[in-house]
């Protein structure tokens, strides 16, 4: 027996009931831009503000005022103040660029779904930036005085650009790359945006931002006696660039 005209036309208007195979997953746009902006913002934040830093120091040779701030305060005492307020500026641009992140997120078609998995990702990068910024800005301010005119900056700088600059690149093309991912989720460098990629996408555990942000601690440790004794052995040369050999082995005879 054949269907009545009006039983096709309803069975033709009728929608099929759609089924998502997965309703937690993350629009595919926002799985990309997501991580490649953790990237950019710590790569871009990290070494805009930590030639700042390197400038400042180098400015502070060029004028000899360091000689005068020297005799007045420890060279380690510089250092910190140097470290601590450029933190502070990149801080602030980071909790700037947050709150334009959360209020663009409410203004938009799907940014209320989307905050939800966003949240615990940001707030795992503030502590992985402040950290991983604390690490590679001691390196920084050794470059700025390793040098005694700012032109010589750019290539005195170029193996603490090189740490900022290959994290990047590696996180921001191989965000794909599960195995890749993890790998730089514990590294130091690459860290404080592989770990923020990897807990927005859901694949890491509870316990796995602890242990890289402990590692990230004992690494920016590390990096701030490095940092100081380059600081301290390069300070008050003023005789044209001294090489990262020379500073660190002038600290030392110092000591001696």
């Amino acid at each position: 027996m054949k269907d009545a005209p009006g039983d096709v036309v309803r069975a033709l208007s009728t929608q099929p009931e759609v089924r998502l195979l997965d309703p937690d997953a993350v629009n595919e746009v926002a799985a990309f831009i997501v991580p490649f902006a953790f990237a950019i913002v710590f790569f871009f934040t990290s070494l805009t503000f930590g030639l700042q830093i390197a400038q400042s120091v180098t400015e502070e040779k060029q004028t000899r005022m360091v000689e005068i701030l020297v005799a007045a305060v420890p060279a380690r005492a510089l250092l910190a103040g140097k470290v601590l307020a450029g933190g502070v500026l990149a801080l602030a641009q980071i909790a700037l660029i947050t709150f334009v992140t959360v209020a663009g997120a409410q203004l938009t078609d799907g940014g209320s779904e989307l905050l939800p998995l966003l949240a615990p990702a940001m707030g795992w990068f503030v502590p992985f930036f402040v950290v991983g910024f604390v690490m590679l800005a001691a390196l920084w301010a050794a470059v700025g005085a390793l040098v005694d005119r700012q032109e010589d900056i750019s290539g005195a700088s170029m193996p603490v650009q090189l740490l900022v600059m290959l994290p990047f690149f590696l996180v921001a093309f191989l965000q794909d790359n599960p195995t890749v991912i993890t790998v730089l989720s514990y590294v130091p460098f690459s860290a404080p945006t592989a770990m923020p990629i990897r807990l927005f996408d859901g694949d890491a555990a509870v316990w796995e931002p602890f242990v890289s942000l402990a590692i990230l601690v004992v690494t920016a440790l590390a990096a701030l006696a490095a940092g100081a004794r380059l600081y301290e052995g390069s300070l008050l040369r003023t005789n044209g660039r001294t090489s990262w050999a020379t500073a660190w082995r002038d600290r030392e005879l110092q000591r001696r």
